[in-house]
């Protein structure tokens, strides 16, 4: 597929700075693009490769200053760019409706319309799957679970019993959704485990990367929000409410009760103590640990989690304290000399 820039910028909801009538045929990172590839620019760091990037044209900003002889100019480049993604790499198609002979499926299971079960997948009692469905080779459903119409199941997802999956969600392979909540109590010299009763509500338009784990509700449901975006290795704790678009980045963690507001943002190896509430827009930083509530709106980083302010000013602190011991060892000394000075002046007085 060949497309002129000036009808890639009507499908991205851009306009040409340059020459329209170029041909492009595929996508490329800017550092080892070539001609007939387009390439895109959101953050700074790779400004360095405008000099050597040989790509026909690039996806930036509006306001971008810098100079290329061929740019196409929208209001969100990584968004743009995602539909030059669709357009030029699209996915591959899902597959054919149909049911594997493998697949075991209770005979009281509602299943919608086209959809497609795959290979040795296990579809339990009074489950009730939606419209076009896709479930891939050797994913569970366990009993009483419902699927949305739209889903996509990839290989080897275990979904437990009375869980609600919404429509057009995507689970990646080898995420658990349903598993028991770590709840116990000590007992005299043993532990016994607490009965994890509820469920786990993922709302529609939820995406869950590969790998990750929400644990199912001790009484009540753990609910995901409509929207939201769960990255690989994330661990979602029993009695977790997660609000509508909020991201989730990898190998973060939080624990139980605790109630994430609409549109935060969870970077990276975050890690959020149990009965907490995180406002609405929160951002907290990779790597951060997160010990109490954080406010509507707040950036934090750091362990303990702290404003991003207070902590900036605290490393600037820290990194001038090697100057400021200089400077009170220069005073010392020339206090030390002043005091020599003092005491010589005053023994020849007294001479």
């Amino acid at each position: 597929m060949e497309l002129s820039l000036q009808k890639i910028a009507e499908l991205v909801g851009g306009k040409v700075d340059g020459d329209d009538k170029l041909l492009v045929h595929d996508l490329a990172e800017i550092q080892h693009a070539e001609p007939g590839e387009l390439t895109f620019l959101s953050n700074p760091k790779y400004i360095k490769f405008l000099a050597t990037t040989r790509a026909t044209a690039i996806l930036v900003d509006d306001n971008f200053m810098e100079s290329y002889p061929n740019l196409i100019r929208v209001q969100n480049v990584n968004f743009a760019y995602s539909r030059a993604l669709a357009i030029f790499r699209p996915e591959a198609p899902k597959p054919a409706p149909g049911i594997d002979s493998t697949a075991l499926i209770a005979k009281d299971a509602v299943l919608g319309n086209d959809i497609h079960i795959g290979a040795h997948v296990v579809i339990a009692e009074k489950c009730v799957i939606g419209n076009r469905v896709c479930i891939l080779p050797n994913s569970v459903i366990g009993k009483e679970t419902q699927i949305g119409d739209d889903a996509v199941i990839y290989p080897n997802v275990t979904v437990y019993h009375r869980c609600h999956v919404g429509k057009r969600v995507i689970i990646h392979s080898g995420a658990v959704v349903g598993s028991d909540g770590f709840g116990f109590v000590r007992v005299e010299n043993s532990i016994e485990k607490i009965p994890q009763a509820g469920g786990v509500f993922i709302g529609d338009d939820v995406e869950i990367g590969a790998n990750t784990a929400i644990d199912r509700g001790t009484l009540g449901n753990t609910i995901i929000g409509k929207g939201t975006k769960i990255d690989n290795l994330v661990q979602i704790a029993h009695n977790v409410k997660i609000g509508e678009y909020c991201f989730l980045a990898g190998q973060s963690g939080v624990a139980g009760s605790t109630v994430i507001e609409d549109g935060v943002t969870i970077a990276g190896q975050v890690g959020i103590a149990g009965h907490l509430h995180i406002g609405a827009g929160a951002i907290i930083a990779a790597q951060a640990g997160v010990s109490k509530d954080i406010p509507t709106g707040a950036v934090v980083i750091g362990s303990p989690a702290q404003e991003k302010g207070k902590v900036w000013r605290e490393m600037a602190n820290i990194r001038s304290i090697p100057d400021i011991k200089e400077k009170i060892k220069r005073l010392e000394q020339l206090a030390s000399q002043k005091i020599i000075r003092n005491r010589n002046a005053q023994e020849s007085e007294n001479d």
